[in-house]
């Protein structure tokens, strides 16, 4: 089968329709995201290795390019068809969207990280008030006690 002319793509499904997705490659590439995805889960409580796992997925997508050119140039040792354009479609729907979706997620817990430590900030400033208000409170009514008492 020839490669799908990019002239002729109405959309990304039309174009995914078009690709033989039963290359065994994609069963690894589909491993690989899972993985991924899983690696993302796992670190959610651990800021320092999630933020390490989030350098590596931008390194991931920022090689895409470099990884499209080799691709284009090696695809007949692990593919049936040529997928890989000189537009970096194919290699930015199956390589770097998925690994771009992780990026997303893992900001996304960060804000939720974030927004979560700023309200309890805030409810133990209003309770180190309270303990204050109510310290301040004895003290005035001890003196008001002793001024009663003289």
């Amino acid at each position: 089968m020839d490669p799908i002319n990019t002239t002729q793509i109405t959309g990304i499904w039309t174009y995914l329709e078009t690709v033989d997705w039963s290359d065994p490659w994609f069963s690894g590439l589909l491993a690989f995201h899972v993985v991924m995805f899983g690696i993302t889960a796992l670190t959610r409580n651990n800021q320092t290795l999630q933020a390490v796992h989030f350098i590596i997925l931008l390194m991931l997508v920022y090689s895409a390019e470099s990884l499209n050119e080799l691709a284009a140039r090696y695809w007949s040792v692990f593919s049936k068809q040529q997928y890989f354009d000189s537009k970096g479609l194919f290699i930015s729907l199956v390589w770097s969207t998925p690994l771009l979706v992780n990026t997303l997620i893992i900001v996304m817990s960060w804000i939720l990280t974030s927004s979560q430590l700023m309200v309890s900030a805030g409810r133990l400033k209003i309770e180190a008030d309270k303990r204050r208000q109510a310290a301040a409170q004895k003290k005035e009514d001890a003196k008001m006690r002793k001024r009663k008492a003289e």
